[in-house]
Order: structure tokens, then sequence, then C-alpha cells
């Protein structure tokens, strides 16, 4: 079964090689067992060696009575055990498709924990019509736009059109210094969408690579160039235009105030020191008096 699926993925030939440790749930009310990770972690071939990719997936009760055979698994769920096993596999799937990546690009993906790139497959993460945009819940009600504004200003700004906040959300982390020395895992939260910076960005990265062809991203993910000359070559047009056209594949852009000018922001705030200034003034000729 699990052969069978894993060719299915597409991943049967691989510059680097995918170790997938599954974790069966446990019976309730086991005392004398560690509790098993709630998500998924992944070890990185560079801390273990440089061939080997570490996946960890919790199966969860449902996959863990499918696994030991006790229950059978509609394909039409989320695409059956295969997607689930594929969207499992997150950083370990580029490793595996793409070797491992140049330093810019690897300090760019650890600094954010790998959010654009946690899904490699043409589907999305849980089937074409789902992304992470879909846990907001529904824009009609005020808790939806709680969770909008909790994200960084340029994921807000990408959500709301602006390919100047898109640029600035890919961008995010891309100065990063390098990863201190260790095994570099990358864990998955359990909320995880809410950490992301990009939205829906964890299939930015596999929408990139399909988008451009397997060259021009083999030669952006290798590559010794800073992260926002690399990937712009790869596109072949600037970042946050291509990534604002992305973003309307999923969500119609959300409705903000206006943005301010430069030059208005500034004559306000010049306006706003000479008030200031004159007040200071008028107030100490009064003392004098």
């Amino acid at each position: 079964m699990l052969d069978s699926t894993w060719h299915a993925l597409g991943l049967a030939e691989t510059k680097i090689r995918i170790a997938v440790v599954i974790e069966l749930a446990q019976p309730r009310n086991v005392a004398n067992r560690p509790t098993p990770p709630e998500r998924a972690a992944y070890l990185a071939p560079d801390s273990t060696d440089r061939t080997t990719c570490i996946a960890l997936l919790p199966a969860g009760p449902y996959w863990t009575r499918y696994l030991l055979g006790k229950r059978e698994a509609p394909d039409a769920w989320f695409g059956g055990f295969a997607q689930w096993l594929q969207a499992g596999l997150g950083p370990c799937a580029f490793y595996a498709a793409y070797g491992t990546p140049g330093k810019p690009v690897r300090r760019w993906l650890a600094a954010r924990n790998w959010d654009v790139a946690l899904f490699l497959g043409s589907r999305g993460i849980a089937g074409e019509r789902f992304s992470s945009l879909d846990l907001l819940g529904d824009s009609r009600y005020s808790w939806y736009w709680d969770q909008v504004y909790s994200f960084r200003p340029a994921t807000v700004a990408c959500l709301a059109g602006r390919s100047s906040g898109c640029r600035a959300a890919v961008l995010d982390g891309a100065d990063a210094a390098s990863p201190a020395a260790g095994p570099q895992i990358v864990r998955s939260e359990r909320r995880w969408w809410r950490g992301q910076r990009l939205l829906p960005g964890e299939r930015y990265l596999s929408d990139v690579a399909r988008e451009v062809g397997r060259e021009r991203f083999q030669g952006f993910w290798a590559s010794s160039l800073p992260v926002d000359t690399a990937l712009a070559a790869a596109l072949k047009q600037p970042i946050g235009e291509w990534t604002e056209q992305w973003e309307r594949r999923f969500i119609a852009p959300i409705r903000l105030g206006a943005a301010a000018p430069w030059g208005a922001t500034a004559v306000a705030l010049l306006l706003g020191a000479v008030a200031v200034l004159a007040v200071m003034l008028t107030a100490s000729r009064r003392q004098v008096r």
C-alpha cells in the first residue's frame, strides 16, 4: 500500500531520499508512554547527512485506524491517504525534487519556517479548491476581519491587491542571518496558517515551480544570488506583480483604506511640527510676560 502510494506521488527517483516516520495514534489513557507530537516535523539533510530528509507525520486516530486495517478511507475525502501523505512531506518533498537549496534560499526559508514551501504538488494541500484562506472563515463576520488584521502589514496589503505589499510579504526573511549550527528542524505549528507571511503561502513555491518550469525553478532554488534577484529572474517578472496576480486566483482584493502618498504624508508631518512649534512659542511668551 505504501509503495504504490509513494510511486503515485511522482517521487520514485529523487536527488535526496525521504525517510517517512508515521507516528500512530496511541490509545487513550496510556500513562506510561510519551505524548506523541500533534504536528509534523522535518529534519533537513544538512543536519544528519546530505542525502536524507526525515519527515515525522503523526497519523492521528483516523489514519491510524486506516493503516491498521480497521477502517476504509474514501478517496473522495481530501484525496484519501495519498493526498494526506503528499501533504505531509512538506519541505522534504522540495529537497527530494530539487536537492539542497542555495544558501540565500535556505536562510530565507528557515527564517520564515518554510511557510511558502509546505506543499509540493499540483492540487493544493487538501485539493485544488482548498487553501489556508478557507481557514479564516466567512468575510461577512467580524471575527474573519479580526484574523485578517492579526497578520503582518505586508500580508494584509497583499490581500488588498497591493503589489508592493506582495513583494514585501514574499521577501520577508530574505535578509536573515544563517541559521545557528546544529540540527535544522522545521516544526509545523498547530495553527500553522496564523503564522504565514503570505496567504495561501503553503503552496506558493509549488505554484512558482509549476508556472516557470523545472529548469528555471531549479536555477532559482540552487542560486547563490540574493533571493529577490534569483526569484525575479525565474519569474521573468517583478516579484510583487507576479505574486499579486497569483493571489487573485484565490481571493478578490479585500477593501482597505487608501494609503496616503509619501508626499502628502511628509506635508502632514511638517504641518504638525509647525503647529506644535507655534504652541510652544506662544506658551513661552506667556511665561515671559
